[in-house]
Parts: structure tokens; sequence; C-alpha cells
């Protein structure tokens, strides 16, 4: 069998296989973006070794060039979906110079100045340094999981097989008239073992993060965008393994003043917006670290991460006066929701259902004390903490706990 009759089947094929498989699962995971683009990636692939197959049969350069130009195009998609699936920008400008230098000088050589040997060192030379960035986008990733480290390995073969492929045919000493045929043959092997090995990385990723997105959906409140239980407990247990004795985890649980009624009197889809909006100022209030959960109903709960004891009464009035004050909007006027605080500061080797049990019982003596309000568990207790973190809060209590949330009553 020709080398071209080997590309026009196998690498053919190969290619549309791989491009029909991500382009199935694309249709079920239209969120991933980037499987899309590895998609239209092996489609062009697939084009682009049917038409070499038509250049080696009609012996025509111009599809050969051609077919080059598509398959530079096919590996520049590759390096665009991988630093799409980072959530960073494609390096367009740099893809699309690598590309106008490696086709303009392939030009050259096959149009102007034929020299088969310079075209196969420049068209792989090329193609390596667009590997090097695929590898660099993956070996960025400040976390790499053990499916992106395979995903790592098998883009440095993929790399190191572009660059040995015309070092492998010089040092092989083919003769000139038997030289074109061996090379192609090589490429028409390598690519086939090069397009399952990529392809190989990408499933793996790609069925890494869907469970990945399957796990986070479970973890996520739905209405409100927030953390349910079994998302916040972890994070929570997380945040508490991580405090020290001068950096503290808070907990904060909220609720939703008189919230039954609101359903009762203008119907469940207006609740629905009342919690909603109440999320919504939490998500823009919240420091980064902090983790924010509706555990259920009407009822929320967040921990500010290590450290933020002494602003936690603050961040919570704030949070209160600002749900108070756009709180008429919601409901056209009609009422006016409000939402309570109860602030606990974790002890030295206290567990979560403790901390949280002092938090729930904050939160109680807020509702009992008129509800829109902020409440701090074991207030003589919790204010000597802060005092042996910071003994200058002493000074500044006022500013700390405002006399309007009536905690120094």
């Amino acid at each position: 069998m020709n080398y071209y009759n080997v590309i026009g089947l196998l690498n053919t094929s190969m290619a549309a296989i791989f491009c029909i498989s991500l382009f199935a699962i694309w249709r079920n995971n239209r969120t991933l973006l980037y499987i899309e683009i590895f998609s239209l990636s092996y489609a062009i692939r697939s084009l682009c070794f049917g038409i070499f197959y038509f250049a080696f049969v009609m012996s025509n350069p111009i599809l050969r060039f051609l077919a080059n130009a598509f398959f530079m195009l096919a590996m520049m998609l590759l390096s665009a979906g991988l630093s799409n699936r980072r959530g960073r920008r494609p390096r367009y400008a740099v893809l699309l110079t690598i590309a106008l230098v490696t086709l303009g000088t392939l030009y050259y050589n096959q149009f102007i100045e034929p020299i088969l040997l310079k075209r196969v060192i420049i068209l792989n030379f090329g193609l390596a340094i667009i590997s090097l960035l695929m590898l660099l986008d993956v070996a960025k990733a400040s976390n790499r999981t053990p499916v992106e480290q395979v995903l790592f390995g098998l883009l440095l073969v993929s790399c190191a097989g572009y660059l040995l492929r015309p070092v492998f045919l010089i040092a092989s000493g083919i003769p000139g008239e038997q030289f074109e045929g061996a090379y192609w043959l090589v490429v028409s092997i390598s690519d086939a073992l090069t397009c399952a090995i990529i392809a190989v990385g990408i499933f793996a990723i790609i069925a890494s993060d869907v469970m990945d997105g399957i796990k986070s959906d479970a973890e996520i409140d739905t209405l409100s965008g927030l953390f349910n239980r079994r998302g916040f407990e972890p994070r929570a247990l997380d945040a508490l393994a991580r405090q020290t004795t001068g950096t503290p985890v808070v907990i904060i649980l909220s609720d939703l003043d008189h919230f039954k009624s609101i359903n009762d009197r203008f119907g469940h889809s207006s609740g629905d917006r009342v919690i909603q909006r109440f999320s919504a100022i939490l998500k823009e209030k919240a420091p980064r670290d902090a983790v924010l959960a509706r555990l259920g109903g009407e009822e929320f709960a967040i921990v500010l991460p290590p450290g933020a004891a002494l602003t936690a009464h603050r961040w919570a009035d704030d949070v209160r006066a600002a749900f108070k004050h756009i709180a008429p909007d919601i409901l056209s006027g009609e009422a006016n929701p409000t939402a309570s605080f109860g602030v606990a500061i974790a002890r030295e080797n206290e567990n979560l259902h403790t901390l949280m049990d002092r938090a729930d019982r904050a939160l109680y003596q807020a509702k009992n004390d008129g509800r829109d309000c902020v409440r701090l568990a074991d207030q003589d207790e919790a204010v000597a903490l802060i005092e042996d973190i910071d003994p200058e809060s002493r000074d500044r209590r006022a500013f700390q706990f405002p006399s309007k949330t009536r905690f120094l009553n």
C-alpha cells in the first residue's frame, strides 16, 4: 500500500472519528466551549489529510501547500482550545505569527526554490512551537490535576515527535529519490499516533471536567447560586483546620425575617426574588476566601476566612444595612424584608457543630431583640478574644461594633 493510501484512509478516518466523538460530547455539554474548538480542530485535521491524499494522487503542489496550511490551523485550534479551557484568551497574535512565518517560508521552498528537506524542517519546527505553547498552557496551571499531568506528558511526546521526525530522516541516510516516500510514510504513522495520543489526553480532561461539573452542581443551591449544605460543610471544616490561635475563623448565620409571611402574602416567586437579592448582596460584600451557603429555606451561613474576627460584626452589619436599603424595591414597596445575623468566633479546637450552635443561639438572640440586627455569641468572651488578637481594638470597639445594632446595650 502506498503512503498516500495510508494517509487517505488511516489519518483521515482517525481524525474524523475523534471529531464526531468530540462533537457528540459537546452537544451534551455546551457550556464547555473548548470541546467544540477541539472538535473543529479534528475536523480540519481530517480535511487536511483528505486534501493530502488528492494532492499526492494528482501530484498537485498547490493542494500540498493548502493541506499544510490546514494542518497548521488544526494545531492552532488545539492551542486555542487549551487556552479557553484555562479561562485565558488564546494567543491569537503569537499563533498567527508562527503560522505566517512557517507557511511563508514553506511557500518559498515549495514554489520558488523547491527543497523538500527544508520544507520538512520548517513545517515540523512550526508544529513543535505550537505544541510548546500548548505545553506552557498546561504547565501554567497552579494546581495541576493528575489528568493534567498526563496531558502534559502526552503533549511533551507530541512536541518531541515533531522535532525528531526530520532528525530521524536525515540520520537514516535514505537516498534522495526515496526520501519523499520515506518521509510521508513516517508522517502518516507518527501523525496517527500523535492524533490518538492527544485525543486520549483531551478525552481524559473532558471526563475530569464533566465529573467536576457534576460534583459542583450537586453542591450548589440553584436558586441562590451559593453552596448548599453538602458544599458548605467540607469547606467550613477546611477553614477551621487552617485557623491559628491569632487568626480564628468566624461563622455567621443569617435568617430572613418574617419570610413565611412574605411567601404567604406575595407567593413563592416573590420569596424566591428576596432570596436571590439577599444572596447577591452576600456575594458582593464577601471577602475573596469567604464560604457562602444557603442551608435551606431562608437560612444562610457564611464562613469568614481566618483573621476576619476583628471586622466580622461590621461586615454582617454592612450586609444587613445593604439588604434593608434595597428591600423595598424587591416587592414594589409592599413589604420591607430584613435579615437578622448571629456571629460566632471560633474557639481553639472547637468543632464545626459547636461553633454553628453558638452562632445559631446568637441569631436567636437577634430575633428576640426585634430582628434586623446583629448579635455576637458569648459577647464578653468574644470581645476578650478580639482584644487578645489586637489590643488596640479596645479603643476602637465603638467603630468595630456599632451601637445601632444594640451590641453594647
